[in-house]
């Protein structure tokens, strides 16, 4: 049978054919080109025959695309009906940043909102770096602004699936809205939902014959030699555990492999680019770590030129070990053969949960029923329930006991299938299942005693959705792939127990003479840094000194990892020229003592001090002179759930009053809300500063009312308008019984408090941790306290660190160049990009540089929230003895929760004491 299929685009109101290919299909599934005779491996007609169409969008290879405005519009005809996912080839600009929003509409129907064009990512010419003490660190990531294929995948699912649009038979005009100027789409391929040819064994064997390879060796491509990969984090890494990997050395490190617990999301995209001298069918090997699901595996789709060649491998297994391993590709036991013409080709690897996406799905859907019903028993029971009292749950809750059922059969589904695929084995997944179903079983078994049960059922409940985030976790580090000819065997390096032993002896050693100071500029002319970081924290600091600051500025720096106090190092004369992220409270207390430069004095400071929020620095003023730059800065924000707030009725509160209404009917249904409140513990505790313990100072600000005098001498919190404020925020929790110590996250996670304050850092937390409430929970503005004309004042107050440069420094204009280095938007889009890249999305920083916050990646909509939110932000000054207001507060606040005191005669007894130390501070140090 002979397919002859024509694509039709039309571009600015002209018509262009495109004769796409000629193919015949065998009976054996494998595709044969008949102009040029040659055998493709796999059911690979679905790309161009009805099941696809390529539409060429270039007139010519470098006319580009033409577009109207922001909309590209395309003409396709589509031979049968069917489901069909759109595969774009791209390129993008080096302005890029960040992944690229666009909306796709179909015959003026809009289809898809918020598709996602990404750019990729490649290392740099310099290529692998070396540090001064020859260990190899990761290179750096630039955009690669050539040709992309990519297909549309829902960057909001946790799955990252494929967009499908249903086409009937005809023609259909497809729009790419709000394309970017940055962006160049030279084709759209539309793939049809079909299922891939598997691999046949005998056939392929058959056509494999008829090439000699004889003379061609074993090809082998390092895995940190990537092409492009899809994420910037996707870098290359060093493994300096096993001698089997290449290259190692016992001694220094040495980049040799890439993966790992970076690149274990699906979607995530790794491209490698592979030679071969002749045509024929080859192997593919690889030499792979899986040590992270244990007994279960990683999954991965390959691609070569950009098409999955067989059905096996849209999901690959990679098996679990604790060492690295060795395999070549194989179907029901035969190694699987794949045809590659004589030069170069693309291999990608593509992380998916392979078999397990539908266990995934289903766990997903059965937590929601799970967490819907536990909403309603916690309404009925609260948290914690009267085991003498019969709620009568089953007459109570509509269909309690059908709800039981289905969950616990559901459970028992998913379970059966999971040991399935892990073989006999069990695993603590299935455990965790059967578990679930054991609680729901007895609950159905022993109806006037299901009470007793419902801690158990959250506590499993708390387990399965740590378990979904879990399971989409697929690790997977590639130190080599091996292209092998059909009719050889794979060579991979094997270490025998000898040099095992020799190598970790040899590491043994190394490791009593490795130098862990950062770097060797220790002459005069360098700067030191003492920081209190991670060490992988660290080490990026360190490579982006060596590879921006040095180069730029000539002055070298000295960067040394330490937990000593900054007070000691001045005591012992050892001290550093500058300090970063130090705690609230310590530039002030460092400059009534004569030990900071004022920072006011260089004559660019305005300038820099533009980089951050407009009360950025308050904390950081003492006596007329600023003594520290703010490197970090955090805020509260005020986060939702949208599906318990919307069945009950409440909307998202835009003021306190609405605020504790909205608490008062959570209340009534045994939830609750939450505003932080951080107790006292230890000196560290103290140095946050009273604006990052609770919300006291924000409420206070909202009031029209202030932490000190004008003259910042006193403690007012005292005078009409703090006591206001004072007894508005206790009575939250005297009245209103909010708690004063709770897991938020939890909580908000499992529907409990539904409704809460916390730093903004919980976003990410929730985006990266919580899959089973994605798409159910929103962040709004912090409520605020509205005036007589209805304007709401949401003045929030900041936590954060300061960077300082210290007066014994004899290199004051270089530590200056130094924090200007660092506080910029460069180096600190820079520093977060890395350190995302290694320790993942959770840990990105909380920089106080306004144009780097707003460079991260965040959501759109979620970004307008948090930069509005960031803008009302109002620092609290920090004075002399301003530790002894954060304790006063919460000895005020104790003493008016536990001791039932008069918030009046509570906040005047302790605002004298903490005026009587802040006196005293600076009558001491102002002799």
């Amino acid at each position: 049978m002979m397919n002859f299929v024509i694509g039709v685009v039309t571009v600015a109101k002209r018509i262009v054919p495109i004769i796409l290919a000629a193919s015949i299909v065998l009976s054996s599934g494998i595709s044969a080109t008949s102009a040029e005779n040659t055998f493709i491996t796999g059911n690979l007609q679905s790309t161009v025959t009805a099941s696809s169409q390529t539409l060429n969008l270039r007139e010519s290879a470098d006319a580009g695309i033409v577009r109207n405005g922001d909309t590209v519009s395309c003409t396709v005809n589509i031979s049968e009906d069917g489901e069909y996912a759109l595969r774009l080839v791209y390129s993008v600009s080096e302005s890029i940043d960040s992944d690229e929003k666009c909306s796709v509409s179909v015959d003026g129907t809009a289809c898809i909102d918020g598709a996602v064009i990404k750019p990729y990512w490649q290392d740099s010419e310099n290529n692998i770096r070396t540090d001064l003490l020859g260990d190899e660190y990761a290179p750096e990531q630039v955009r690669f602004c050539g040709d992309v294929t990519a297909t549309l995948r829902n960057e909001k699912s946790p799955l990252r699936e494929k967009y499908y649009l249903k086409l009937s038979k005809g023609i259909h005009k497809i729009d790419f809205n709000n394309i970017s100027e940055n962006i160049t789409i030279s084709k759209l391929i539309t793939v049809g939902k079909k299922n891939i040819g598997n691999y046949n064994s005998e056939k392929i064997k058959q056509e494999a014959g008829k090439y000699d390879l004889s003379r061609i060796n074993q090809i082998t491509v390092q895995g940190e030699a990537a092409y492009i990969k899809s994420e910037k984090s996707l870098v290359s890494k060093s493994d300096t555990s096993s001698p089997r990997l290449t290259p190692s050395d016992p001694y220094k490190q040495k980049i040799n492999y890439i993966g790992g617990t970076n690149w274990k999301t699906p979607g995530e995209e790794i491209v490698w680019k592979i030679t071969v001298p002749e045509t024929g069918y080859y192997k593919l090997g690889f030499s792979f770590l899986q040590d992270q699901n244990i007994n279960g595996f990683s999954y991965r789709e390959l691609k070569i030129d950009n098409e999955v060649p067989y059905a096996e491998c849209e999901g690959l297994k990679f098996g679990y070990s604790t060492g690295w391993q060795n395999e070549v590709l194989a179907a029901n036991g035969n190694e699987m053969l794949f045809f590659l013409s004589a030069g170069e080709h693309l291999l990608s690897l593509t992380g998916t949960l392979g078999e397990t996406a539908e266990q995934y799905n289903s766990l997903q859907g059965i937590l929601t029923e799970i967490g819907d019903l536990y909403i309603d028993i916690a309404m009925i029971t609260g948290e914690s329930p009267d085991a003498n009292r019969d709620y009568e749950l089953f007459k109570n809750i509509p269909n309690f006991n059908e709800r039981l059922d289905k969950i616990g059969k559901s459970l028992d589904t998913i379970a059966e299938s999971l040991q399935k695929l892990s073989g006999s084995g069990t695993t603590s997944l299935i455990s965790s299942l059967r578990d679930m179903k054991r609680i729901t079983d007895n609950m159905v078994k022993e109806k006037y005693s299901a009470q007793n049960y419902v801690t158990n059922y959250q506590s499993s409940y708390t387990t399965l959705c740590n378990w979904l985030y879990d399971m989409r976790s697929m690790p997977l580090s590639v130190d080599q792939i091996v292209i092998i000819p059909s009719d050889k065997d794979a060579e991979f390096k094997n270490v025998g127990f000898g040099k095992r032993l020799g190598f970790g002896l040899k590491r043994f050693i190394a490791a009593f003479s490795d130098d862990y100071t950062e770097n060797e500029n220790k002459n005069s002319d360098s700067i030191k840094i003492w920081v209190n970081w991670g060490r992988d924290q660290a080490m990026v600091l360190s490579n982006l000194i060596s590879e921006s600051f040095t180069p730029k500025t000539g002055v070298k720096v000295n960067l040394e990892l330490t937990n000593a106090s900054l007070l000691y190092g001045l005591m012992s004369g050892i001290a550093p020229d500058l300090a970063l992220q130090m705690a609230r409270t310590e530039p002030v207390n460092l400059a009534l003592r004569g030990a900071l430069v004022d920072l006011s004095g260089f004559e660019d400071y305005n300038e820099v001090l533009s980089r951050f929020g407009e009360s950025a620095d308050i904390p950081y003023r003492y006596n007329g002179g600023v003594y520290a730059l703010p490197d970090t800065q955090s805020f509260p924000i005020m986060f939702y759930r949208k599906d318990i707030l919307n069945s009950l009725g409440i909307p998202v509160p835009d003021t306190w009053d609405e605020f504790l209404a909205a608490t008062s009917v959570l209340q009534r249904n045994n939830m609750n809300a939450w505003i932080p409140y951080i107790q006292i513990s230890s000196a560290s505790t103290v140095n946050t500063g009273v604006g990052g313990l609770n919300m006291y100072a924000s409420i206070l600000q909202q009031f029209g009312g202030s932490i000190y005098n004008d003259g910042l001498n006193e403690c007012v919190i005292n005078n009409s308008v703090g006591l206001d404020a004072f007894t508005y925020w206790t009575d939250m929790y005297s009245k209103f019984t909010l708690p004063t110590t709770a897991s938020f996250y939890n909580r908000f996670r499992i529907g409990t408090t539904p409704l809460g304050i916390e730093a903004y850092t919980l976003y990410t937390t929730l985006v990266e941790a919580a899959p089973d409430i994605d798409g159910r929970w929103g962040i709004a503005l912090v409520p605020g306290i509205a005036d007589s004309k209805g304007n709401i004042n949401r003045s929030v107050a900041g936590s954060g660190t300061g960077c300082v440069i210290l007066k014994s420094s004899k290199n004051q204009d270089a530590a200056w160049e130094f924090l200007k280095w660092w506080t910029s938007a460069e180096t600190q889009t820079s520093y977060n990009n890395n350190i995302e890249a290694i320790l993942g999305t959770i840990s990105r920083i909380t920089t106080s540089n306004i144009e780097a916050f707003s460079k991260m990646d965040w959501n759109d909509s979620d970004l307008s929230v948090l930069l509005e939110q960031r803008s009302n932000i109002k620092e609290i000054p920090e004075v002399p003895g301003s530790y002894y207001v954060s304790r006063s507060v919460d000895q005020a606040f104790w003493n008016v929760i536990n001791n039932a005191v008069r918030p009046k005669d509570a906040v005047d007894k302790w605002s004298k004491i903490a005026t009587e130390e802040i006196k005293r501070k600076i009558s001491e140090y102002s002799k």
